[in-house]
């Protein structure tokens, strides 16, 4: 459900793009006529438009004036992903991180079809790999530290620790056991922040390869550091 309902936005957004020559189709899809629209797409889809391939490949998935078929759904929109199309490729990670139908589940694939989407700043996406980095998933955290270092400011904002020493923890507890002391100066990328406690990566360590757990006070923002030196 979840899949579709945001194919489903992404599918009518794409749409209102098209140039005029398909606003019989974007009118057909409204109307619910999808084998109107269908005909009208199949032969641009087949000569290279991406964002017909696109919604052929949401056609499939859904069902709608087809047979559902989630394989060529996937066979559709990689055709548009591989010219760039922002939302085959968010959709191809949603198939993968599913696994719905015959598409069988993959997060390393989805992973990187996420990663393309991020690439034009697609938000879900972002949103997705956020979760996936702040619940430490197994599968992408031997990817976090390339996956920070190239697209950091997406994720979360640097800030360095302006105590002496500052301790990394498993969670947000003094209870919980550190896994690593930060000193004075050192940039991390704070991801998120639950009242006096901080989710963060460190930077500068990439043996710690999950997100980990600082008492935020004991952070400052580098450009206000900066100001004071």
């Amino acid at each position: 459900m979840i899949i579709k309902l945001l194919l489903t936005v992404l599918l009518f957004s794409s749409l209102e793009s098209y140039a005029k020559g398909l606003d019989d189709a974007v009118e057909a899809m409204r109307a619910g006529d999808f084998a109107e629209a269908y005909c009208i797409m199949r032969p641009l889809a087949e000569a290279g438009d991406a964002d017909a391939q696109y919604n052929i490949g949401w056609m499939y998935l859904n069902g709608y004036g087809l047979r559902t078929n989630d394989h060529l759904a996937l066979q559709w929109w990689e055709k548009a992903s591989d010219q760039g199309h922002t939302d085959a490729s968010f959709s191809i990670g949603m198939l993968y991180n599913l696994g719905d139908g015959k598409v069988e589940k993959d997060l390393e694939k989805a992973i990187n079809y996420y990663l393309l989407a991020i690439e034009d700043g697609q938000e879900d996406a972002i949103t997705i790999l956020q979760s996936m980095m702040l619940r430490n998933d197994a599968v992408i955290r031997k990817r976090m530290h390339s996956i920070i270092n190239k697209h950091g400011a997406l994720f979360g904002v640097k800030r360095q620790v302006k105590a002496t020493k500052l301790n990394a923890r498993n969670d947000s507890s003094v209870e919980s056991k550190v896994v690593a002391q930060l000193l004075k100066g050192q940039v991390v990328l704070e991801m998120f922040k639950q009242g006096k406690w901080s989710q963060i990566v460190i930077l500068d360590d990439d043996k710690i390869d999950r997100t980990v757990w600082v008492y935020n006070p004991l952070l400052e923002d580098i450009t206000a550091a900066a100001a004071l030196d």
